[in-house]
């Protein structure tokens, strides 16, 4: 009997450590359902526009800029003179609005692709702001000995995908109206649209107003890039599940079941504009685009994710069954096959595929729902014939419900899902020692205790 028993019990342990196959298995079939996912994203990627940046904008002003270099030559007699070199160089400043001021509205829904669902965007987005001259000035200041030519100026505009700019938008500039023409014309990248603009004053200072209106596409984020001394972004959107993110979180929010609003406030100070503006002097103008907030429209319920938590907790509902089956075997004197133990984890790893498969097509709840009613429907009937008493098949069931309630609950807690989990597991291992802490192993697994010695017969023994 004793060696029966141990046999028994490294057999099931054995087919705990097999279970763990399948349960591998349906891990690997959510992380391959997770890339599908992604592909499909991809997909619809190209097209439809992409995540979307939106730099602000930037006064650009190309010149030529011709100075007088000396330089030390030594002619064949060994003689050293001095000779003036005429030096031009091609270049451009690049300025920044002084204020910048964005209200964004979005129009959210949903592309498919397959059983895969995208968030996609229409947005309306206007600009309002100005530039002021200063910086042209105390260029000017500062090169008074070089002869300049100044080139035609321009407004950029960085876009990061310039497919989702619906309609030709146009710029109204120190009151003038002047269209945008694709492209940015900056070195490093051409994303965007640019705007021609009449000669700026270079005599005395100056402020430049401009706004303009950009409908834009996009899908699954927008951000906004702070290129200026002052900016004060405002968004508003029609869906409910934000992630802010980017440099800077929002000043204020507001989320509630219509949408969702947000504010942020900048300085140049909050970010590095300089080293920016610097990298596109070098030629790396997409720099610009990295001091950016905003936010992603996020799914509000990440199925895989979910399933895949779940999944983590198997092994927990596996080890709870088969020891519930093991003290029933041997309190009621029952023999369960191996076999009969096999099938009952098989049944409770079925519950995860339904979950995956359900919650494709149906909300995670519905999904969740049917899958734990399903398979606990089917292990209450399966326990009451193993063991020979539809009650205690009842109650294998009902504590098995309770254990898909809680788990269900944990899945929802996502900030407190490690702490709840750890706290469900004490709670479990406790109920479990104080039920057994009456029993008699020995006797029930048909061993003969050994006699303990007590104190008393030791203090009575003869010396």
């Amino acid at each position: 009997m004793k060696n029966r028993f141990y046999l028994k019990l490294l057999t099931i342990v054995f087919l705990m450590l097999a279970l763990l196959l399948p349960q591998s298995f349906i891990l690997g079939l959510v992380h391959d359902r997770t890339a599908w996912r992604e592909q499909a994203y991809s997909t619809i990627e190209r097209s439809w526009p992409g995540e979307q940046t939106l730099a602000a904008p930037v006064l650009v002003i190309p010149y030529r800029l011709t100075y007088n270099n000396k330089e030390t030559i030594t002619d064949e007699d060994g003689n050293r003179r001095e000779k003036l070199k005429e030096i031009t160089v091609n270049k451009a400043l690049y300025i920044i609005p002084k204020q910048l001021t964005i209200r964004s509205t979005l129009d959210n829904s949903l592309r498919h692709r397959g059983i895969y669902a995208i968030p996609v965007y229409n947005s309306r987005i206007e600009v309002t702001g100005e530039f002021s001259n200063q910086a042209l000035l105390e260029f000017l200041a500062s090169h008074q000995d070089s002869q300049i030519t100044w080139d035609k100026p321009q407004l950029s505009v960085l876009v990061s995908d310039q497919r989702g700019i619906a309609a030709q938008p146009s710029l109204m500039w120190n009151g003038e109206q002047i269209a945008f023409q694709p492209s940015s014309h900056l070195p490093g990248t051409e994303q965007g649209m640019s705007a021609a603009l009449p000669e700026l004053a270079s005599t005395q200072a100056a402020r430049l107003p401009f706004a303009f209106t950009l409908e834009l596409h996009g899908m699954q984020a927008l951000h906004f890039a702070l290129v200026a001394e002052n900016t004060d972004v405002q968004t508003i959107a029609n869906w409910p599940h934000p992630s802010f993110s980017g440099r800077l979180l929002p000043e204020t929010h507001d989320i509630n079941a219509q949408g969702f609003t947000a504010r942020w406030r900048a300085s140049s100070f909050s970010f590095n504009v300089a080293g920016a503006l610097a990298q596109c002097g070098e030629g790396h103008c997409a720099s610009l685009l990295e001091p950016a907030v905003g936010f992603e429209l996020v799914q509000p319920v990440d199925i895989y994710q979910q399933a895949e938590r779940s999944i983590k907790y198997a092994v927990l509902f596996i080890v709870l069954t088969f020891v519930a089956l093991i003290l029933f075997e041997l309190l009621k004197r029952l023999r369960i096959h191996p076999i009969q133990y096999l099938l009952v984890g098989a049944a409770l790893l079925v519950f995860y595929l339904l979950l995956v498969s359900l919650s494709e097509h149906i909300a995670f709840l519905y999904a969740y729902s049917t899958g734990a009613a399903a398979c606990t429907a089917l292990l209450t009937v399966y326990f009451g014939g193993i063991l020979h008493s539809g009650k205690l098949g009842s109650l294998l069931g009902l504590g098995l419900s309770g254990l898909y309630a809680v788990l269900y609950v944990i899945l929802q807690s996502e900030g407190s899902a490690l702490l709840m989990g750890s706290m469900l597991t004490f709670v479990v291992l406790a109920a479990l020692m104080l039920a057994t802490r009456h029993l008699d192993w020995y006797a029930l697994t048909g061993q003969t205790g050994q006699p303990q010695t007590t104190l008393a017969t030791v203090e009575d023994a003869p010396k």
